[in-house]
């Protein structure tokens, strides 16, 4: 591709990052072998880091969880301070998993010019084999992915000082997750990644060279119009929490999108009085 090509002609001013074929990237067979190794390194490393760190951190975040602590509790109020250990470990590991993926993100994409200008995503080599990179979609995917990451780490955060009893932190960690949910979800993910997807793959690609190209359009877009669905309900789920959060005083309640604990011990409840 020169910079005669009218690709670039149609894009005025857009195309002042000089590629360097030579340095992208294609799939080879050898990349098979990360998968058993990352299938193994995800279960290990959550084990190592339950076992050795999470553990220690939330019985001392945690009231009631030492041992002089344990003594002094009746055995429902000691399961009950297990059960919320458990919740601590389970987010502590999400927040880390999140952070890693967000920063990780970030650093793959930020400083590539189809970060800001997303036309971009679909500029470059083409003549790797796997649809997926033939059309350029990994950069797509790659900003979706920093997108969706950001706003979790905020939850994940906010439940752990909930869990370890912080005053006013989880409340910020809160407010910030659903300010995050609003611009990056609601608004940055359909007004400017769905729009290129949808709209801007058709005046930049050449779609002479994919065959196949309509499939792929249909299958990618139907997915992510699903996904932005997935958004608006999981939001008024979220609005929910936020009225109960003022109606609470502003004390951050369980999130309704993920915690089944509740659900659980009324059934048990139930089972009791049966």
């Amino acid at each position: 591709m020169t910079t005669e090509d009218p690709q670039l002609v149609m894009l005025p001013g857009l195309w002042h990052w000089p590629p360097r074929w030579e340095e992208a990237s294609q799939p080879t067979i050898s990349d098979l072998a990360l998968v058993p190794f990352f299938a193994l390194l995800f279960p290990t490393l959550r084990f190592v880091l339950d076992k050795f760190v999470f553990e220690r951190m939330g019985r001392k975040s945690i009231a009631g969880l030492s041992p002089e602590a344990l003594l002094k509790l009746s055995d429902v109020e000691r399961e009950e301070n297990e059960k919320k250990l458990i919740k601590y470990k389970e987010s502590a590991w999400k927040c880390v998993y999140y952070s890693t993926a967000e920063l990780l993100a970030l650093a793959v994409t930020y400083n590539e010019p189809w970060f800001t200008q997303t036309k971009m995503f679909y500029l470059g080599p083409g003549d790797q084999v796997w649809p997926y990179l033939n059309a350029n979609l990994q950069r797509a995917g790659s900003v979706i992915l920093a997108v969706h990451d950001a706003s979790d780490v905020f939850l994940e955060v906010g439940k752990l000082t909930k869990y370890s009893g912080l005053d006013y932190v989880p409340e910020i960690a809160f407010g910030l997750f659903a300010v995050s949910w609003i611009l990056l979800r609601l608004l940055y993910f359909p007004v400017v990644l769905v729009r290129s997807t949808t709209y801007e793959v058709l005046v930049v690609l050449d779609k002479d060279k994919y065959p196949n190209g309509p499939y792929l359009y249909y299958i990618l877009n139907t997915l992510l119009i699903c996904l932005l669905v997935l958004h608006v309900y999981w939001w008024i789920l979220i609005w929910r929490m936020i009225k109960k959060q003022i109606q609470n005083s502003g004390k951050v309640s369980d999130d309704v999108r993920s915690d089944s604990d509740s659900d659980s011990d009324v059934d048990e409840d139930k089972d009791k009085k049966e």
